[in-house]
């Protein structure tokens, strides 16, 4: 929209401010001779100040009234606009942990579901599954291999060593977990085991995936 800075518009703000001011009771007299012997441009500033003033008046009742609106058509018991305490984390990392009494009785469904907490980064529940699973099945060295790595990944290395080292006595050719158990030593910073470890997957069969990167962390240890 347009605005008329002409003395007229300011006259007529000038009046219904007196009206204001009288039902306030404060003597404007002598102001009214300041507004007409003030320069154009002086108009234009006031004029700009005065409807900036209204303008501001009109938000804030606009804002309170809308505030308090919210308030009533709110849920009983929670304020408008309040948000659910607790930390914003992704979904994938709320799942809750079952209770150990109803996870499953079946070793490989208990390894199932290790693998899942495992492939969300839930090395904590991993843990917890895979030694039920172990206690039922303890002949599985794939869980001792897995459960090992998901007890470095929590930093309790030493209980991942020595679950890794029951793992290659369980079966002394099973390739991978030698490798793991490298993997580990060599983290810890013990090279010399880790180098007898990675050796003996190494000689199982060197043509594998699991052969070539045991060789390849050797390299790295010489």
């Amino acid at each position: 929209f347009r605005l008329c800075f002409r003395r007229d518009v300011v006259e007529n703000i000038f009046h219904a401010v007196i009206l204001t001011k009288k039902a306030l009771k404060v003597d404007l007299t002598g102001y009214k001779n300041v507004f007409l012997v003030m320069p154009a441009e002086n108009y234009k500033k006031l004029t700009i100040a005065i409807i900036v003033v209204l303008i501001t008046v009109v938000v804030i009742i606009a804002v309170i009234t809308s505030e308090r609106e919210k308030e009533k058509i709110s849920p009983a018991g929670r304020p408008s606009g309040a948000i659910p305490s607790g930390p914003m984390t992704d979904s994938t990392l709320q799942t809750p942990m079952p209770q150990m009494e109803s996870l499953p009785g079946d070793p490989g469904e208990l390894v199932v579901l290790g693998d899942k907490y495992f492939d969300m980064g839930r090395y904590d529940m991993a843990v917890q599954v895979y030694e039920k699973a172990l206690e039922k099945n303890p002949g599985d060295v794939d869980t001792y291999n897995d459960l090992g790595l998901a007890l470095h990944y929590l930093r309790r290395s030493d209980a991942a060593i020595d679950t890794l080292r029951k793992g290659t006595q369980v079966m002394p050719s099973y390739q991978r977990i030698w490798l793991s158990l490298g993997y580990v030593l060599m983290s810890t910073g013990r090279n010399e085991e880790a180098k007898t470890a990675l050796k003996k997957a190494s000689e199982i069969d060197p043509a594998t995936d699991v052969g070539r990167e045991a060789d390849r962390m050797l390299g790295n240890l010489r």
